[in-house]
């Protein structure tokens, strides 16, 4: 008998799209949208989302708790897996502290209820966590500096829009359910895209006009308009009332070298001039920020300037103008269910990796969950070398991931569709969505709730976070702030920051050193890693991994280096060479070259460094490449 069921997609996109369910046996289950969703578009979600259909009855899951020996991998006994984990934890405390735990969780379920386990290390006094994020940490850090906080630009002020500039953000493949959107207001409204891009991209083609710029050079050209918008006249006449710090800001930018940055971003200026004319002609503009200029060391400073153009553009004034980026999906999350840590240590998410070995008190366990970042962090090595410092490593997951190969135990885990209720936000809407638990895990997988609570009762700390995710549940349906939709569907009191605060003031730079140095070499390449429209971060699941990896490059590039299309070729960092197949891209400037992120060998040829916001600059990185 078919049963229906209402659940969230729990990736680590914008979208959080509503799900409707249906369970057709007790291995089998079909997804589709849900059409009660305001943003689903009648009720539809992209395939990465439909692949948890096949993912949740995967081979490939995990069903027992596996421990590392001498003689490899073996399974044993959740009440020997939580008894060994205990251990370690009772003796990493006795021995360095509370802080010698670190507690690494990624993105790879949104989920409110993987926020409950750190109650566990609160309990015990405290934990090492890292600092930033591997995603928008940069970003949303310039975005603090200009407001204080994260700003707010919601979905429906969009419609206020004459324009909408994507920069350097790929929301054909990332971004799907914001199409619909866009296309119904160019009907409408006849409102304009535009594009900032490194080279021809899905949205590239969507908009009626793009412009190629070097990568890095974002927040110079950025500068480049501000500084034209207030030599011109053209700046909105009242942004110095919304303004901190006016004076220092337009002093910064007439200390500008125009010609020198200019031909940092690759443009020239008949083209500067065309991008000039079409913010004018089409405001008020909302600046779709992508994650990708936020990638490099500059990427801070990129997204205040975008927050200062945005003002000489007229933000505030006109509804629909603004910098679209992210914002807390967490916002809702009942925190005092967690508490405070007494103490607690944060190290940088970017460079942990090198500087392990020297922190203390030493870090004597670490537990990863809901990452991979043995794939998805800077420094492939670094990392594998950083494990190896480690004494005790604890990854809990569905599959056997690449950082749960590095580690000593590893624990299975239910997935969204075997647990719940449960909860989740988003980073672009306004909506809160439930989940319901549809049906069992596979052979002894646990949902994390329970994995924690059995760890504990083992510890002896009095904690039951099966009872708090109910409790959570009861919190949220019963908040005052939150009004349903429909089942599953809620929405909650958010005030847009662009068009709703009356009282906003920014404070604009006045030190634009980061976004005037370029890092380049007539030698080397900037390897480039892009997102894809197949999957989510590293999670690669029913895609495959290509025999050989692509290698995009311009064409002036390949001639340099005598590379035809096709041509077997090797890209070499650090001592690490990867064999790859070229693929020349004529919409490429030169200077760079372009992977697929997601994939395990691209994070060999990255650096590990760490960007002001504490993000993790990936596209600090540079290669030599020549012909196989």
């Amino acid at each position: 008998m078919v049963k229906s069921f209402i659940s969230c997609c729990p990736y680590d996109c914008p979208d959080s799209c509503s799900m409707l369910v249906e369970r057709l046996d007790g291995l089998t289950v079909k997804l589709k949208g849900n059409p009660q969703f305001p943003l689903t578009g009648g009720g539809w979600i992209c395939k990465k989302g439909k692949r948890w259909e096949e993912r949740v009855r995967s081979p490939r899951r995990l069903k027992l708790p596996l421990v590392r020996d001498a003689a490899g991998w073996k399974e044993i006994s959740w009440e020997r897996a939580i008894a060994l984990w205990a251990h370690q934890i009772q003796e990493a405390v006795s021995s360095e502290g509370p802080l010698s735990n670190f507690v690494y969780q990624g993105a790879g379920s949104l989920y409110y209820s993987k926020k409950l386990f750190k109650k566990l290390f609160v309990d015990l006094g405290g934990y090492t966590e890292p600092r930033g994020s591997l995603c928008g940490s940069a970003g949303g850090a310039g975005l603090k500096k200009a407001f204080g906080f994260t700003p707010v630009y919601k979905p429906d002020n969009l419609k206020h829009a004459r324009g909408v500039l994507f920069w350097g953000r790929n929301a054909v493949e990332t971004h799907p359910h914001l199409l619909p959107i866009i296309r119904e207001l160019r009907i409408k409204k006849d409102v304009k895209v535009g594009a900032l891009e490194i080279r021809r991209t899905s949205t590239t083609d969507f908009a009626d006009v793009w412009w190629r710029i070097r990568p890095g050079s974002d927040g110079a050209l950025a500068a480049l308009l501000c500084k034209r918008l207030l030599e011109s006249g053209d700046a909105w006449p009242s942004w110095r009332k919304r303004a901190k710090n006016a004076d220092g800001f337009q002093e910064a930018l007439e200390g500008l070298n125009e010609g020198k940055l200019l031909e940092f971003t690759g443009l020239d200026k008949p083209t500067f001039e065309t991008i000039y004319s079409w913010l004018l002609a089409n405001r008020p503009v909302a600046i779709y920020a992508g994650y990708g200029p936020q990638r490099y060391m500059s990427g801070s400073s990129t997204f205040h300037l975008l927050v200062a153009l945005s003002l000489l553009l007229g933000a505030f004034d006109l509804r629909g103008a603004g910098v679209v980026f992210g914002k807390d999906e967490d916002r809702m999350f009942p925190v005092e269910l967690v508490g405070v840590p007494p103490v607690r240590r944060r190290v940088p998410i970017g460079d942990w990796v090198l500087n392990v070995s020297r922190y203390s008190p030493k870090i004597k366990t670490a537990l990863f969950t809901c990452c991979n970042p043995a794939k998805q962090s800077p420094g492939g090595e670094a990392f594998r070398r950083a494990m190896a410092d480690i004494s005790f490593k604890v990854c809990i997951d569905i599959e056997m991931s690449e950082t749960a190969k590095l580690c000593d135990l590893v624990l299975p885990a239910a997935c969204f569709l075997e647990e719940g209720p449960d909860w989740l936000g988003s980073w672009w809407h306004g909506y809160l969505l439930r989940s319901e638990k549809v049906m069992d895990p596979p052979g002894e997988a646990l949902p994390e709730t329970t994995i924690f609570t059995l760890l504990a009762q083992k510890l002896g700390l009095s904690m039951d976070l099966e009872k708090a995710r109910n409790v959570m549940d009861q919190m949220l349906k019963s908040s005052p702030l939150v009004k349903q939709i429909s089942k599953g569907v809620y929405s909650f009191k958010e005030e847009d920051t662009w068009c709703e605060k009356k009282a906003i003031e920014v404070f604009l730079p006045d030190d634009l050193t980061a976004i005037t140095e370029e890092n380049k070499s007539s030698e080397t390449l900037r390897l480039v890693s892009v997102h894809s429209s197949e999957f989510i971060n590293g999670q690669t699941f029913g895609v495959g991994e290509p025999e050989v990896p692509e290698i995009f490059l311009s064409e002036k590039d390949a001639l340099d280096r005598g590379i035809k299309d096709n041509d077997l070729v090797v890209l070499t960092a650090k001592g690490f060479d990867l064999k790859g197949v070229c693929r020349i891209d004529k919409t490429m400037n030169s200077g760079y070259c372009i992977m697929v992120q997601g994939y395990p060998w691209v994070n060999e040829l990255t650096t590990p460094r760490v960007s002001p916001g504490y993000g993790a600059p990936f596209h600090e990185s540079f290669v030599t490449l020549r012909r196989l």
